[in-house]
């Protein structure tokens, strides 16, 4: 039960994830700005703590791929960061998992890595050409900011569907 209710909250945070793009880029004083939230990546990550490592190497496998599938740009990307990214997340915070402000700044700071990182393979692939002050100015901070809004909400839908087999269990 907690696997699918887990699958569905991925799926739905990929869902807004994907709705989200419609409304980036916006348009602020005559400047372009993008907004790019990672609600998935939020999940995943938080996942990795609260139900394991396993779980979220596995979660990051398989929406990896997907996002690789469907934005189909480079194959591969997103499905190695992700597991990067989990891997690091659950090995460098294990011990402060309790404290809820180290880990929000942790993951947000996740979040800005997954970003340049993903910024950084396009541009050396001449993909995009973006210079990196605008990146960061018109991309990399307002991401962060609106991710830090949506991870609340992440983080309590993490926090109750890492618990639904726990409280199964006590039904029975």
């Amino acid at each position: 039960m907690r696997t699918l209710m887990i699958f569905l909250c991925a799926f739905l945070f990929m869902y807004i994830d994907f709705t989200f793009a419609e409304f980036s880029p916006a348009s602020i004083s005559g400047v372009t700005v993008y907004f790019v939230p990672r609600t998935l990546l939020i999940f995943i990550l938080l996942l990795s703590i609260y139900a394991g490592s396993r779980m979220g190497i596995f979660l990051a496998v398989v929406f990896g791929a997907m996002l690789d599938i469907y934005i189909g740009s480079l194959y591969g990307i997103h499905t190695f960061g992700m597991v990067a990214f989990v891997v690091f997340m659950h090995t460098a915070f294990r011990v402060f998992h309790r404290d809820f402000v180290a880990m929000a700044f942790v993951v947000l700071l996740l979040i800005f890595f997954y970003d340049a990182y993903i910024y950084a393979i396009f541009s050396i692939l001449g993909i995009i050409d973006m210079p990196m002050f605008d990146y960061a100015a018109l991309r990399a901070v307002p991401s962060v900011l609106i991710n830090a809004l949506l991870f609340l909400i992440v983080f309590v839908v993490a926090r109750k569907v890492s618990r639904v087999r726990k409280e199964l269990l006590k039904q029975d």
